[in-house]
């Protein structure tokens, strides 16, 4: 319905734009710094007006996309008693990556900022859980493990995007969690 908030067309608009946002700094290797409103709204066939109606700058609009694709993570990470917890959670957080690959691939890539602080919120909550299921592992050896892991699940979840995703993220799950 026009004029509420968030209706489908106000949605289509946001993504038209922010998919818009992620193919300029995809091509030519644009730096978001070096991205003008103008650019954004050009690529996106909007006027500044539409734009601003949403955001208040491209910095703002990319703060957007980190932000839903941090909600949607959360709500993958979520651990239980099963056998396959892990690979249950790993499979979660790969069907995010792959729905937002563009941003996926971005934030991994180049918002290192965003990503230190993602890792870092969900850093309790896996310790925590960690601590549950293996209550002899002493705290830092549980941290030095999470570092290890998480590292090198995020090299990992960065060599699936760079080589086009071939595996499905069950598989890459279970791959990851194999190993």
């Amino acid at each position: 319905m026009v004029g509420v908030k968030n209706n489908r067309r106000a949605q289509m608009t946001k993504r038209i734009i922010q998919e818009s946002l992620i193919e300029l700094l995809h091509s030519n290797d644009n730096s978001l710094n070096e991205i003008t409103v103008t650019a954004v709204c050009k690529a996106a066939d909007v006027n500044r007006g539409t734009f601003y109606a949403h955001y208040k700058d491209v910095q703002d609009c990319m703060h957007a996309m980190e932000k839903s694709v941090t909600d949607e993570l959360a709500g993958a990470i979520t651990f239980n008693k099963r056998k396959n917890s892990w690979e249950i959670v790993l499979t979660g957080i790969l069907e995010v990556v792959k729905e937002n690959h563009a941003v996926a691939a971005y934030i991994l890539s180049n918002d290192h900022d965003f990503l230190t602080h993602f890792l870092s919120s969900i850093k309790s909550k896996v310790l925590e859980q960690d601590k549950k299921a293996n209550p002899t592992i002493g705290i830092y050896e549980s941290q030095y493990m999470y570092e290890f892991y998480l590292n090198g699940i995020v090299g990992v979840i960065r060599y699936w995007l760079k080589t086009g995703m071939r595996e499905s993220p069950e598989e890459l799950g279970k791959i990851i969690n194999d190993c």
